[in-house]
C-alpha cells in the first residue's frame, strides 16, 4: 500500500530544501562581484553614455559605406517582419470586409507589363528619330530612347535578382494564408506565381521609378512619392508581406545603380563592389 502522506510530506521537504538552496545561491550571486558590476553598467547614468557611443558609430559607418548599411539594415528588418509582423498583418487586411481606396492603386502598377510598355516607348522613338527631317530632332528622340533603354536595363536587372530570390526562398503568397493557412518558406519553388519574397510588383515599380527620375530630376520627389503609395497599397492590399515589399524596393534601388555603372564609361576602375 502506498502511504500517499509520507509521499507528499517526502516531496514538501525536498522542495522547502531546493527553495532554501535557490535563495541561498540567489543571493550570493547577487553579492557577486561581477553581478554587481554588470547591474551598475545598465544603470541610466552608465548606459546613457554606452549608448550615445554606439549610435555615434552606427551613424559614422551609415554616412561611410551608406549602401552597405542599407543592406545591413534591410535584412534585418525583413528578418524581423518575417518573424513577428508579416503574418499578423497579412491575416488581418486579408479578413478585412474592404480593403480600402488606397489599395486601388496596387492595381494601377502595370508590374509584369512595364516590359512592353518600355519596348513599345522604345520603338517609338526610334521610328520617330528615323523619320526626323532635322538634326536637332533627331538627338532629342534618340536622347530619349538611350533613357527609356537605361530604364529597361535597371528593371530588367531589378527582375533577374528577384526571380532567382523568389525561387531559392520560395515564400508562399498571402493567398496560401487566406485559402490554406499556409505561412513561410519552401526552398527552390519554380512556380513564381506562388511566391512573394521579394515582391516582383514593388521591384519592378521602384526600379522603372528610380531609373526614370534620374532623368527627370524636376519631377523625382513626385514619383517618389507615387511609388511609395504605391507599395503601401500593395501591402495594404494583401498582395504580398511587408517584408517582401521592403526588399522589393531595395533591390529595384540598388539596381539601378547597378546598371548606372554598367553603361558608366569609367566602370574599370570603379569596382562594383564599392556601389
Amino acid at each position: 500500500m502506498i502511504d500517499r502522506k509520507k509521499i507528499a510530506k517526502r516531496f514538501k521537504t525536498v522542495a522547502k530544501a531546493a527553495a532554501q538552496k535557490s535563495a541561498a545561491a540567489f543571493d550570493r550571486a547577487l553579492k557577486s562581484p561581477a553581478v554587481r558590476q554588470a547591474a551598475d553598467s545598465l544603470r541610466w547614468g552608465n548606459l546613457r553614455p554606452r549608448l550615445v557611443r554606439g549610435g555615434e558609430i552606427v551613424a559614422a559607418f551609415t554616412r561611410e559605406q551608406p549602401k552597405t548599411a542599407a543592406f545591413i539594415y534591410v535584412c534585418l528588418f525583413c528578418a524581423f517582419s518575417i518573424g513577428f509582423l508579416d503574418e499578423p498583418f497579412a491575416a488581418a487586411r486579408l479578413s478585412a470586409p474592404q480593403q480600402g481606396n488606397l489599395s486601388v492603386l496596387a492595381d494601377l502598377n502595370p508590374s509584369g507589363w512595364w516590359f512592353l510598355i518600355l519596348a513599345g516607348l522604345w520603338l517609338f522613338y526610334m521610328a520617330v528619330a528615323g523619320l526626323s527631317l532635322t538634326t536637332d530632332v533627331f538627338e532629342k528622340n534618340m536622347v530619349k530612347a538611350r533613357a527609356v533603354l537605361f530604364v529597361l536595363l535597371t528593371l530588367t536587372l531589378s527582375s533577374g535578382v528577384t526571380l532567382v530570390l523568389n525561387i531559392v526562398a520560395g515564400r508562399y503568397t498571402p493567398e496560401f494564408l487566406d485559402t490554406m493557412h499556409l505561412y513561410g518558406f519552401s526552398a527552390f519553388r519554380f512556380r513564381v506565381s506562388e511566391t512573394s519574397f521579394p515582391s516582383f510588383a514593388v521591384q519592378s515599380l521602384w526600379a522603372v521609378v528610380v531609373a526614370a527620375a534620374s532623368f527627370w530630376p524636376k519631377i523625382r520627389w513626385y514619383l517618389y512619392a507615387l511609388a511609395a503609395l504605391t507599395t503601401l497599397s500593395t501591402v495594404i492590399a494583401a498582395q504580398c508581406f511587408i517584408s517582401d515589399a521592403v526588399m522589393g524596393t531595395y533591390i529595384g534601388v540598388m539596381m539601378y545603380f547597378v546598371a548606372r555603372w554598367i553603361v558608366s564609361e569609367n566602370r574599370e576602375n570603379i569596382p562594383l563592389i564599392s556601389l
